[in-house]
């Protein structure tokens, strides 16, 4: 029970951090340098708790440099996704920004299966399974369509320009799920998950800190009087939390489950975000159709995961 509490309010945390990274990527200028301080905060974060659960620091390098060169391609993954979830929030909303990467996961999470990418064991696509992708869609078009109606109502024009957007959504999510594959492999080398999650964060960190000197720290924008929120640091903490609740979760009640809390938290908090404009996102209230939309999704991915 408490396994799946860590692992619920981990999924509610992401849309928030995304809220709160979109805050400081306005005040920085630019979507990378609030990725790479978020990446900055989590790193040392987890760093911490890495040290207080395994009781210091015996990452197997030697093992990790014998192994295929893509098991450190999470951090590139993980890098693409916060920054895309920072560039799509303030364009299509928390809830799109939950569901369409959660779409791409389940895109992603077939082709790893289906032909044993990133060292997966090759799992056929049942009938079951693709029952799963087929709710998954529907529920993604039932909130799509929600809100292509409220855009039209409102005079908004701009529909075929957030379809790019939606998109790049789905893309955000296909690197997720390979985040989440090739991690877990990483984590059976390393011997740990909280080893893993931890090169992860640093790979992102060095690749960020690059694309940081690249691409220049962007413009910051002078908020007026000294309002400047405290939260909007902390978007790191979110990320470990999700980590930690992920790791906790499936250790406990095995990784398809813990898939199906996440995500059904992720969903919780991208309502939450929406409805009530949480963390200064724009405040678009939620529909029925859009928790109808939600709540297939789930089951449909629960189909795909468990089934």
């Amino acid at each position: 029970m408490l396994s799946g509490i860590f692992g619920l309010m981990g999924g509610i945390g992401m849309p928030m951090q995304t809220s709160v990274n979109a805050r400081l990527g306005r005040k920085m200028g630019s979507p990378f340098t609030a990725a790479f301080i978020n990446f900055l905060v989590g790193t040392a974060a987890l760093l911490i708790l890495t040290v207080i659960v395994e009781r210091g620091l015996q990452i197997p390098f030697g093992e990790i440099a014998e192994a295929p060169p893509w098991i450190l391609l999470g951090g590139a993954f993980a890098v693409v996704f916060i920054t895309g979830n920072i560039l799509l929030i303030p364009r299509v909303g928390s809830v799109q920004t939950a569901i369409l990467p959660a779409l791409g996961q389940i895109i992603m999470g077939t082709l790893t299966d289906s032909f044993g990418w990133f060292g997966q064991d090759i799992r056929p696509l049942s009938v079951w399974r693709l029952m799963g992708v087929v709710l998954v869609i529907t529920g993604v078009i039932t909130v799509i369509l929600t809100k292509n109606a409220n855009q039209v109502k409102t005079g908004n024009h701009q529909v075929k320009a957030v379809w790019l957007w939606r998109l790049f959504g789905i893309i955000v999510g296909m690197c997720m799920a390979s985040q989440t594959a090739v991690n877990s492999h990483l984590g059976v080398v390393a011997g740990s998950r909280f080893y893993a999650a931890l090169i992860n964060f640093c790979v992102g960190l060095i690749i960020l800190f690059i694309l940081y000197l690249i691409l220049g720290r962007g413009k910051q924008t002078k908020d007026k009087g000294v309002y400047r929120p405290w939260w909007m640091w902390i978007g790191g903490l979110f990320g470990v939390l999700f980590v930690v609740g992920n790791i906790i979760t499936a250790q406990a009640l095995g990784t398809g489950m813990a898939v199906i809390i996440l995500l059904t938290g992720l969903m919780i908090g991208g309502l939450l975000v929406d409805q009530f404009g949480l963390f200064e996102s724009k405040q678009r209230p939620v529909t029925w159709k859009e928790i109808l939309g939600v709540v297939i999704m789930v089951g449909g991915a629960a189909l795909f995961h468990l089934m």
